[in-house]
C-alpha cells in the first residue's frame, strides 16, 4: 500500500532531513534508511511545509542573546543562502564592504529549495551528483541557522526555513515569537506590522533576501519566486533597548545604498543623496512633534539624507469638523477651541510651509483626508455652524467659480492650504496625476484599490508598477508596493484597540532600491 503524507509524522520528517543531510543526498539517504527514494522525498517535502530545517531542528532552542560590544551601537546584516547556489559576487563583495564599514556582522541562515538541476536547466544530469545538498563556502563564516535575541523584542528566526518560492513568505507567522517582532530568512524582501495590544509597539515581521544567485525551477512557482527574487539583506542598529532595522536591496550588479551610503565594486562612497523620501501621513495638527522633530528639525532625517523630493500624504487631518466625528468630539473640539476649519488649515499650513525646503522638490498626494474638506463643502449647513460660516462660504465660493470657468478638478485643498501661506513651490497632485520618480509611482495614496475596492499594500502591490503609498499606518512591503506609517500621535481617539501603527518613511534611491525607517523614541537610527 502506498504511504499517504498525512500518515508522516514530524519526527519521520526530521529523521529523513537529518539522513539526507548526513548522506548528501535522496538516494543515498533511501540507501541508508532501507527505504525508496520517493519515500524520502516525500518526508522531505514535509519537512519544508512544516519548517523543519535541513539542519535538524523541528522546535527551536530558546533564543539565544546576542552580546553587543560595549560603548557603541551594535550593527548587524542579516540575510539568507539558497542551497546549491553560488553567492552573487558583485553583492556578496559590497556586502562584506558594508559591513567593514559599520563594524556590522554578517548573519547568514540557510535556506533549502528542493530542485534539481536538470529542473533548473531543462537538461538530463546525473542524478546522485544532482542530489547532493551544498552551499556556498563564502558563507561558512557567516551562518547562523539558529534562533537569536538580537534586542529586546526583536528575534532572528534563522532556524525558519520557508521554500524559497513561497509567494507570501509571511503568511501565518503573525503569531510566531509573540509581541516580539522577528526577522526571517529568505530570498523576497518583505515587511508585515502585526497589531499588538495597546501601550505595545507594533510587531514589525521581516524577511531579508538572499546573498545567492536566482537559481528555480522553470516552471510558473520558480519563475515567479526568481521574478521576486531581491539579493539583499536586512540592516539592524541596536542601541541600548532600542534598535532600528532597514532594508539593503541591492540592483543586479549587486551595488547597494543603505542611507547616504553607496557601495560598488567593494568601495564605501557616503554623503550620497536619496532620492525620495516618502514621510508618514502628516494629519496637520494631529502630527507628533517628537516625529516632526527627528525628521524635519535641524540635524535630522532630511538634513542628513537631503532628498531630491519628498511626497507628503494625508497632510490635512480635519477633525475640526470630520464627518466621522459625533456630537460629542464637536462638544470636546469646542471647548478645546479646535473647531475651527480655518484655524485647522492655518496650522496645518504652516507645518507643510516648515517642512517644505528650498532645495527638495515637495509633492503632495491627494489623500482621503485632504478630501475631508471637499465633502465637508458639500454637506455641510453653514446656517448652523457660525464659527465656520464665514470660511464656508469663501470655499464654497471660490469651488463654484472654479466651475463657472470649466475648471472640473478643482482642489479645494491645495486651494485652502495656499490661501493660508503653503508656498507655490509645493505641488499639489490631482487623483489622475501620475508621478514617477526613480522609477517608482508616487501619485497613488494607498485608500483607492482597483476597480473600486479599497486599497490595500497587497492589492496595489497586483497593479503591474512599483509604488510608495501611505494611507493605512502600518508599515508593509509587499512585493514592489511599500507603504509607510503615519507621522501622526498613534493614538488618534478612534484607534482603540490593538494597533499596527508605526511612525514608519520609506526612502527611495536614485537607482530605485527602497529602504522602510521606522522612528522609535524621536530617533530615526542609532548613533553615528
Amino acid at each position: 500500500m502506498t504511504e499517504r503524507r498525512s500518515e508522516i509524522t514530524p519526527s519521520d520528517a526530521l529523521a529523513a532531513v537529518q539522513a539526507v543531510a548526513a548522506a548528501g543526498g535522496i538516494r543515498p539517504a533511501a540507501a541508508a534508511l532501507g527505504m525508496t527514494r520517493a519515500a524520502v522525498q516525500r518526508r522531505v517535502r514535509k519537512a519544508e511545509a512544516w519548517g523543519i530545517t535541513a539542519h535538524g531542528e523541528v522546535t527551536a532552542s530558546p533564543a539565544r542573546r546576542l552580546d553587543p560590544p560595549k560603548g557603541r551601537p551594535a550593527r548587524y546584516l542579516f540575510t539568507a543562502a539558497q542551497s546549491n547556489t553560488k553567492a552573487h559576487p558583485g553583492f556578496w563583495e559590497n556586502l562584506l564592504a558594508l559591513a567593514a564599514y559599520y563594524g556590522a556582522r554578517i548573519m547568514v541562515a540557510r535556506v533549502r529549495y528542493n530542485h534539481s538541476a536538470s529542473q533548473v536547466a531543462g537538461e538530463k544530469v546525473n542524478r546522485a551528483a544532482d542530489e547532493t545538498l551544498w552551499y556556498d563556502e563564502a558563507f561558512t563564516p557567516h551562518l547562523c541557522d539558529e534562533r537569536v535575541e538580537v534586542a529586546p523584542g526583536l528575534i532572528w528566526a534563522g532556524d525558519m526555513n520557508i521554500i524559497p518560492s513561497a509567494v507570501q513568505p509571511l503568511s501565518g507567522l503573525d503569531s510566531f515569537t509573540g509581541a516580539a517582532s522577528c526577522i526571517f530568512p529568505h530570498p523576497q524582501i518583505a515587511l508585515r506590522s502585526v497589531a499588538t495590544a495597546p501601550g505595545t509597539p507594533a510587531k514589525m515581521n521581516y524577511t531579508t533576501g538572499a546573498a545567492t544567485l536566482k537559481n528555480y525551477i522553470k516552471r510558473k512557482a520558480g519563475l515567479k519566486a526568481e521574478f521576486h527574487h531581491a539579493f539583499g539583506a536586512l540592516l539592524v542598529e541596536v542601541e541600548g533597548a532600542d534598535w532600528w532595522v532597514r532594508q539593503v536591496n541591492a540592483a543586479p550588479d549587486g551595488a547597494i545604498h543603505d542611507l547616504d551610503v553607496a557601495v560598488a565594486g567593494g568601495i564605501v562612497s557616503t554623503g550620497n543623496r536619496i532620492a525620495v523620501l516618502t514621510p508618514g501621513d502628516l494629519h496637520g495638527t494631529k502630527a507628533d512633534p517628537d516625529v516632526i522633530s527627528a525628521v524635519w528639525g535641524e540635524g535630522g532625517m532630511v538634513d542628513a539624507l537631503r532628498p531630491e523630493a519628498q511626497v507628503l500624504h494625508d497632510v490635512l487631518d480635519f477633525g475640526s469638523r470630520s464627518h466621522h466625528g459625533t456630537v460629542f468630539d464637536r462638544i470636546a473640539a469646542h471647548y478645546d477651541a479646535a473647531e475651527s476649519v480655518e484655524g485647522e488649515i492655518a496650522a496645518t499650513a504652516a507645518l507643510v510651509a516648515r517642512i517644505a525646503r528650498p532645495d527638495v522638490r515637495t509633492f503632495v498626494a491627494k489623500g482621503n483626508h485632504d478630501e475631508h474638506l471637499d465633502r465637508w463643502v458639500r454637506d455641510a449647513e453653514w446656517r448652523r455652524d457660525p464659527v465656520n460660516a464665514a470660511f464656508y462660504l469663501a470655499a464654497a465660493g471660490a469651488a463654484v467659480e472654479a466651475l463657472r470657468v470649466g475648471v472640473r478638478d478643482f482642489d479645494l485643498a491645495a486651494w485652502a492650504l495656499r490661501r493660508a501661506g503653503v508656498p507655490d513651490a509645493v505641488t499639489f497632485l490631482s487623483r489622475d496625476e501620475k508621478l514617477e520618480l526613480a522609477g517608482i509611482r508616487h501619485d497613488l495614496h494607498g485608500d483607492l484599490g482597483p476597480n473600486g475596492a479599497r486599497g490595500s499594500v497587497a492589492n496595489l502591490a497586483r497593479i503591474g508598477a512599483k509604488a510608495n503609498v501611505g494611507h493605512s499606518h502600518s508599515a508593509g512591503i509587499v512585493q514592489g508596493c511599500y507603504q509607510a506609517g503615519t507621522f501622526s500621535r498613534l493614538a488618534m481617539g478612534y484607534n482603540r484597540g490593538p494597533s499596527s501603527w508605526s511612525h514608519s518613511a520609506i526612502v527611495t534611491y536614485a537607482n530605485g532600491k527602497r529602504a522602510i525607517i521606522t522612528i522609535r523614541n524621536g530617533k530615526w537610527r542609532a548613533s553615528a
